[in-house]
């Protein structure tokens, strides 16, 4: 079963992904915050993280260019969720950093 770590503050957001992608036989944990999801990725080894821009105390970039940092997690697939209304140069530093989708 393929490990997913959504990290999102919308509580309605996470409650819909979790229960559609459990459904598809993905094992999901959800974090709150930045912080939560870099400790979450330390210790659980995600396949897949879906992660959100918009977070409380440090922002969803921030997030990924830490975990780029780390060799192993450089494995690990990143989607990035994002407001449509986020302007051009928000979406060419996901496309930098690699994260997947925007």
């Amino acid at each position: 079963m393929a490990r997913l770590l959504l990290i999102t503050s919308d509580e309605i957001l996470a409650k819909s992904y979790r229960a559609r992608l459990m459904r598809r036989g993905f094992e999901v944990e959800h974090c709150h915050t930045g912080y939560e999801g870099l400790a979450k990725t330390h210790e659980w080894f995600p396949d897949l993280m879906l992660l959100d821009l918009i977070l409380p105390g440090m922002h969803g970039l921030d997030v990924l260019k830490s975990l780029r940092e780390v060799p192993w997690v450089v494995k690990t697939h990143g989607v990035v969720l994002i407001d449509h209304t986020l302007a051009t140069e928000v979406v060419d530093e996901c496309l930098f950093w690699r994260a997947g989708s925007c």
